[in-house]
């Protein structure tokens, strides 16, 4: 099939996946940056102590303050570039007419860069969203490129791989075990109210003859079929004694370094966290030389710059970013692996 006959280039039509950021925006809002390249996570935990009873001879009784943990990681660093050259911009761009188009080599230049840059960008974005979901999921963060690797590791303890006698099957007690789970979540001050799952536990809640018991009593809400907004599917609104949950299932997609297409979401995963949870994003400083050859530190979340070489003549665009997904509490969510 030739692309460049005239009957696709007249209906030839720009598609760019739109990069969705569930995890980034709803969980990861509030944005934090660092003069350096490093920054730092203050963690504290509520003691919950109940004031004591004083006797009156006696006077007040000391209450020894909480203290706080301080931990510092390197932001990754994410760089990429797109490079223009004069044969770039000989050949026509993509849907432009392949006869008397009007457009001069700087018109394709500007419009090269503004495409460029954009898909730079929403690859960052997917990057970032891809970041806070192995948070989610993992508790940490495994870099591993070409020349990088390293772990950041918060410490988030509350991972649960399911064994085979209690895999979610249809008579599987899936009530039983969520309730279990939300309760631990309240020990930490935490009231869950969202269950995050992948789409084989989502078929497998579907079927579970005690949530099918519930929603022929009506404790069930089963919404009318369609997909909210950043590839979340909602499933059910499960409601028992001591649960109230909204269970997502969340249906985007990465590439990997070799191509292949996963999901964000392990398909046998689930979540359980409240959606009143407010983590941060940190993002570190960005180090790059300006037009006049000198250093420049750049305290950004997102830093795109042009890099300009002369002989022979290249224009080099580039979007960086050093973002490190941080969460105010480790205890705040619950995750199950396995469950099918």
């Amino acid at each position: 099939m030739n692309y460049y006959e005239p009957k696709f280039l007249r209906a030839a039509i720009r598609k760019i996946t739109p990069a969705r950021q569930f995890f980034r925006h709803r969980f990861f809002a509030d944005t934090m940056t660092f003069p350096t390249k490093s920054v730092t996570f203050e963690y504290a935990r509520s003691p919950r102590v109940v004031l004591p009873y004083a006797n009156e001879e006696a006077g007040s009784v000391n209450v020894a303050r909480s203290g706080y943990q301080a931990l510092t990681f390197t932001a990754p660093l994410l760089s990429g570039h797109r490079i223009i050259t004069p044969s770039t911009l000989n050949d026509k761009l993509f849907g432009e007419s392949q006869w008397d188009s009007g457009y001069t080599p700087e018109d394709r230049a500007r419009e090269l860069a503004v495409m460029d840059l954009m898909e730079l960008q929403d690859s960052l974005y997917r990057q970032e969203e891809y970041m806070c979901a192995r948070l989610m999921q993992d508790g940490k963060l495994t870099v591993d490129s070409p020349g990088v690797k390293a772990e950041i590791d918060y410490g988030f303890t509350q991972i649960e791989t399911v064994t085979n006698a209690n895999k979610w099957t249809t008579t599987y007690d899936i009530l039983g075990k969520l309730l279990k789970c939300a309760r631990e979540l309240r020990k930490n001050g935490i009231n869950p109210d969202t269950l995050i799952v992948g789409h084989e536990v989502s078929e497998a809640i579907n079927k579970n003859e005690g949530v099918l018991k519930l929603r022929n009593d009506q404790w069930v809400n089963i919404p009318e079929p369609g997909s909210l907004e950043d590839g979340i599917t909602y499933v059910c609104q499960l409601r028992a004694p001591g649960i109230y949950l909204n269970v997502l299932e969340y249906d985007e997609y990465y590439s990997d370094k070799d191509g292949n297409i996963l999901p964000l979401v392990d398909p046998k995963t689930a979540i359980l966290m409240s959606s009143r949870d407010r983590n941060m994003m940190l993002y570190g400083a960005v180090v790059y030389l300006d037009k006049s050859g000198e250093y420049v530190s750049e305290m950004a979340e997102y830093v795109p710059y042009v890099v300009n070489e002369y002989d022979p003549p290249v224009k080099k665009l580039v979007v960086s970013s050093r973002p490190l997904p941080m969460p105010r509490d480790i205890e705040s969510w619950i995750v199950l692996k396995d469950l099918v």
